[in-house]
């Protein structure tokens, strides 16, 4: 999943979803396209919650980082300006729909360039036990498993027509007749500890503890987490690494069981 290594999560501008982003051969094949036919709807139901963003929770992501760099130009009144707005976005984002209950161990934690000496990330397991997430940004990527053909690269260009009209659901609609693999990736932030750590930066900040506040402020985008599922709302799972000597093991018979790129 190369998209996990691309998508900034703590450099949020905006939260619409920008296009489906596709392969190189899939953007080869864009000359041969050709109007869909025979298109069979694949007998699943597409989650109509998939994807879903909360604006309030994402606008209070951007003061957040707003915050971070007034602090960084020494500009305290625009730091005090930013981060109580974050405070005021966040209290709406907490009654947001778009919140979802899930267990920090079912989530991926975005690649990052490793940091020497920062062994914070691996402090602790992650937790089994399902909270409150808020939805802060979303991107929609092609599987890897993904094969172009004229009739897919008409679906994700009439899918990607949708989406700049904000019509999700038109998208994935039509993504789904093509059977065409997409995946959802959503970045999302720990609702009751995100409220919590707003609420101490902006203290420090009144007590003009700027650089304490900016390090619990870093906390906070260090927080986020990825949600993976496709478009029928199934969860992403790693594909397990082939043996050096795959050719000699015996390949499993339990097909179904096997997870999606």
């Amino acid at each position: 999943m190369y998209i996990r290594n691309n998508l900034a999560v703590i450099l949020v501008a905006g939260t619409m979803l920008g296009g489906i982003a596709y392969t190189a051969e899939a953007a080869s094949t864009t000359a041969a396209q050709t109007e869909t036919k025979g298109a069979v709807v694949p007998n699943k139901a597409i989650d109509k919650d998939v994807g879903r963003l909360s604006q309030d929770g994402a606008q209070a992501l951007a003061d957040i980082q707003a915050t971070r760099l007034a602090i960084f130009n020494a500009k305290p009144d625009e730091a005090k300006t930013f981060i109580n707005k974050a405070k005021d976005e966040l209290q709406k984002a907490s009654k947001d729909e778009a919140v979802f209950m899930k267990a920090e161990a079912d989530l991926t934690k975005p690649t990052k360039a490793p940091v020497a000496g920062d062994a914070k990330a691996d402090a602790k397991p992650a937790s089994a036990t399902p909270i409150q997430w808020l939805p802060v940004d979303s991107q929609l990527t092609l599987g890897e498993d993904f094969k172009a053909t004229p009739e897919k690269v008409a679906a994700i260009t009439e899918a990607n027509k949708s989406l700049k009209t904000s019509d999700r659901q038109g998208a994935l609609e039509k993504l789904a007749v093509a059977d065409v693999d997409v995946e959802f990736i959503t970045a999302a932030l720990p609702l009751n500890q995100t409220v919590t750590d707003v609420g101490k930066a902006a203290d420090l900040i009144n007590q003009g503890k700027f650089y304490e506040a900016n390090a619990v402020l870093k906390d906070v985008t260090d927080n986020a987490m990825l949600n993976i599922v496709d478009i029928y709302g199934q969860p992403y799972k790693a594909k397990a690494e082939k043996p050096a000597n795959a050719a000699a093991v015996t390949p499993s018979t339990d097909k179904a069981a096997a997870p999606k790129g």
